[in-house]
């Protein structure tokens, strides 16, 4: 195995070798073509060039592809929607999204305006191919199913096959449900079997292996994916190179094989660069350092880290985004660089509520109940028109004989009668219907809030993780009676979020008069404040938050209230702490002041080293919110925030 090996790489190198000086020549002969030509030979001279750059450099290729544009671009013809689409693809490969969308709805316009139905559809499945990558899996679901209704009217069945291996993928790559995955995948690899289309089978059978390798199963990953480089190699497919490259790869670091998984990672990153195909670089860098580190190369493994970030904020996509700050909180937590893997784990939870909402599940219900409706209403009217056809024929029958008109009315009214006792139990049946019907979707949203409850307490028990680590950073010169309680505070701040929760029927919103009502009863509680002569009161308006916003203020206040307890007030004098909190549109304004001893001279929040005045402001923040301090003479902190978004 370690000779073929080389002899393999080395084979492969000559044939990509040959491939792309034979490719050069012919592309350089179409260029000289090109002065001499007619407007219609410069149009598919430019379609030609497009094609074939589109395969060794992107770049080249929508400058090509803007040409042919320009020569077109005032017409409505089949050569203008050919170069929008290919923009569109093309700027896919560079990760730029916004401008693929763009000449994809661009290519729609002209679709439209040709009543050109397989266009439409095409243009369709780009658009869900762009929004997946987007992380707007509803958009990309909803578009997907109109351009197979489109393609199964026509009977397209290469288009078709296509189209359900990506109906698959979204299924199970963004949706997480392999056993709908699966069923598409399947039908896909059929459907290119009967046509012969190789291109989409090598696609299709690497995305089942992605789906093996997600089970673990990585023998039939492995078998899966040698039959999709064959095809690929063969037919000279770089992307489904590339990717079952990259497949290769976290395989072997799944199985402790760190130097075969950097040969192969290596290999894809200079394929990439070398093409143009920057679509999935984050990946491919998150990769790199995830093997750098674990062969102990620290240097190389921060540069790929880097580089990710920047690649992911470039293309702007929220899935990518959403794991490159997971991959450096867990990076920083080894490293054992408490303050930044805080600072990343709420980057992480911010992206990744982004993308998983009760909203967008319920979108993604709304769309296939929809398609299913209109597939429906399509049986029902063909039912209809043939049961017209049987009355028209019914009627063209005559009869003749008295006796059998009367046999056929005694027959009617026995049938009637029948018919009576028939439709008195089918509507029985669809009340029974109706009613499992809705204890079905109550069930269903049951399922859906466990989740969402599920994914929430996850996040907030990151931060607390995150607390306690930055609490034991800082807490050497508190003795552990102190460290326990202020965890303590921090972790009750949190917990009564969650217990409003469960006894609201809004499970979006609290109110902030109730929440700090019962924030200030634990206080009194636990620090028996009136045996202390301090006193606590509130100014609120009539303000309600969600879980993003409530989270940082409930830790913020808590923190504030805490300092004054312990440092504002000296030799048991009377304190008195206020609260107020107003809102003008939008936006809040959080007031906490004391009647303490307020701040030392000279003191400037953002120098303090103290873990409390680090965490009011890491936690105004993410809130996107401003703090301000003054002595007046007690300590006064000032808050605002937008309430929005």
């Amino acid at each position: 195995m370690k000779k073929i090996l080389p002899f393999f790489k080395r084979f492969f190198y000559f044939f990509s070798l040959f491939f792309y000086v034979l490719l050069t020549a012919q592309t350089d002969s179409l260029e000289q073509k090109i002065v001499k030509a007619s407007k219609e030979e410069k149009i598919e001279i430019y379609m030609q060039l497009a094609n074939k750059y589109s395969k060794i450099k992107v770049d080249k290729a929508i400058d090509y592809a803007k040409q042919g544009l320009e020569l077109v671009k005032t017409e409505n013809s089949k050569y203008t929607g050919f170069f929008y689409l290919r923009l569109g693809y093309f700027h896919n490969d560079k990760s730029e999204h916004v401008k693929a969308l763009f000449y994809y709805k661009k290519a729609l316009e002209v679709s439209e305006a040709l009543n050109y139905e397989l266009g439409i559809g095409k243009c369709y499945q780009n658009i869900a191919v762009t929004h997946v990558k987007m992380g707007n899996y509803d958009k990309a679901l909803d578009y997907d199913l109109k351009a197979l209704k489109i393609y199964e009217k026509n009977n397209d069945e290469n288009l078709i096959t296509g189209l359900v291996g990506n109906i698959g993928s979204l299924y199970s790559c963004r949706l997480k449900d392999d056993e709908n995955g699966l069923l598409y995948y399947n039908r896909a690899l059929e459907m290119s079997k009967k046509t012969g289309n190789n291109e989409f089978r090598s696609h299709i059978l690497g995305a089942v292996a992605e789906m093996y390798i997600r089970q673990k199963e990585f023998a039939k990953a492995k078998k899966v994916l040698k039959e999709s480089l064959d095809i690929a190699e063969k037919a000279n497919y770089p992307r489904v190179v590339i990717s079952v490259l990259s497949n290769l790869s976290l395989i072997s670091i799944e199985e402790k094989k760190y130097k075969e998984a950097l040969m192969y990672s290596k290999r894809v990153l200079k394929m990439r660069l070398e093409s143009g195909y920057t679509e999935d670089n984050t990946l491919t860098y998150l990769t790199l350092a995830d093997i750098y580190e674990k062969l102990d190369d620290i240097k190389a493994t921060e540069f790929h880290y880097n580089k990710a970030l920047s690649e992911a904020k470039t293309s702007k996509a929220l899935p990518q985004l959403s794991r490159v700050y997971e991959a450096l909180h867990e990076y920083a937590n080894r490293r054992k660089d408490y303050k930044k893997s805080y600072e990343y784990v709420l980057k992480y939870n911010k992206a990744k509520d982004s993308l998983f909402t009760i909203k967008k599940d319920k979108q993604l219900k709304e769309v296939q109940a929809k398609f299913g409706l209109e597939n429906k209403e399509k049986e029902i009217l063909l039912l209809t028109n043939e049961n017209k056809i049987k009355a028209l024929e019914n009627q063209n029958q005559s009869t003749t004989q008295v006796l059998l008109i009367m046999g056929l009315m005694t027959l009617t009214i026995i049938l009637l009668t029948l018919f009576g006792a028939y439709k008195n139990k089918q509507g029985n049946n669809k009340i029974l219907a109706e009613k499992n019907e809705v204890i079905s979707q109550t069930l269903k949203d049951r399922e859906i809030l466990l989740k969402e409850v599920h994914h929430r307490v996850k996040n907030n028990l990151q931060i607390v993780s995150s607390l306690l680590r930055l609490q034991y950073k800082f807490g050497n010169h508190k003795s552990s009676t102190e460290i326990l309680q202020e965890i303590q505070d921090k972790i009750h701040a949190m917990s009564i979020i969650h217990e409003r929760l469960y006894k609201s029927n809004n499970l979006s919103l609290i109110n902030l008069q109730t929440y700090l009502d019962n924030l200030l009863s634990h206080f009194n509680t636990s620090y028996d404040l009136p045996e202390q002569n301090i006193t606590i009161t509130t100014a609120i308006d009539n303000i309600n938050l969600g879980m993003d916003r409530l989270v940082p203020c409930g830790l913020i206040v808590n923190e504030i209230i805490a300092n004054s307890i312990k440092y504002a007030f000296q030799d048991n004098t009377n304190g008195h702490i206020s609260i107020k909190a107003s809102k003008n549109k939008d936006t809040c304004t959080l007031t906490i002041q004391d009647t303490g001893i307020g701040f030392p001279e000279n003191f400037e929040m953002e120098s303090s080293q103290s873990l409390g005045m680090q965490l009011i402001q890491g936690l105004t923040k993410q809130i996107k919110g401003t703090v301000e301090i003054i002595s007046n003479p007690g300590a006064c902190y000032t808050i605002t925030f937008s309430m929005a978004g």
